[in-house]
């Protein structure tokens, strides 16, 4: 970026930011999924928070044109990482809730669960919260929602579980775990997106 497209981009001319956003993407989505690991579908999104970062961090006189890229990417590697971390985080609420719940639970319907607790008068973060992973779990295969019941409901062993769902070994059915255990985190949050319940 030449001195004067740095000016223009630091006084906020959505032209420049265009040709900023256009010129740094490839190299830094790059980076986020090759070497971060980020999702290709979520990329663009920690990039472009990245992005929008760096103009007002230049527009308060914070930035100069040399830095720009660097501090672009390490904005973007950040962002990503805050989200693996609060996802995280999510996810051990999430197995501690699985953990707690009564064996007749996959019965029960999604909207009886609602009526349910609302009458309870449930503390509403909790209740959301809980409302999310049941709704997840009703969305996850028929396969991943028994292995999840049987190795973190029902506390079956990995080991005896190997021949049920036709696994080479243990690893097998460790890595088939943390896979359902990532579609339900992805769930969950896919449910608390849609009603509006992750900020709230």
């Amino acid at each position: 970026m030449t001195e004067q497209e740095f000016i223009q981009f630091s006084t906020g001319d959505e032209q420049a930011l265009h040709r900023f956003y256009k010129a740094q993407y490839g190299y830094v989505t790059g980076w986020l999924i090759y070497r971060e690991k980020c999702p290709a579908d979520r990329a663009a999104e920690f990039y472009t928070d990245a992005v929008l970062r760096v103009r007002d961090k230049a527009m308060q006189g914070d930035l100069e044109a040399g830095n720009l890229r660097a501090y672009l990417l390490r904005a973007a590697i950040n962002g990503w990482k805050m989200e693996l971390r609060r996802e995280s985080s999510l996810l051990k609420r999430h197995e501690r809730f699985l953990e707690q719940l009564p064996p007749d639970t996959g019965e029960m319907e999604f909207d009886t669960l609602i009526r349910d607790e609302e009458a309870t008068g449930l503390e509403k973060r909790r209740q959301r919260h809980t409302l999310a992973v049941l709704r997840g779990l009703e969305l996850l295969s028929e396969g991943c929602r028994q292995l999840l019941t049987d190795t973190i409901v029902n506390g079956l062993k990995i080991g005896g579980l190997v021949e049920k769902y036709g696994l080479k070994d243990s690893r097998g059915v460790t890595a088939k775990k943390q896979d359902c255990k990532g579609q339900l985190q992805r769930l969950t949050l896919q449910v608390m997106r849609q009603n509006g319940w992750l900020y709230v």
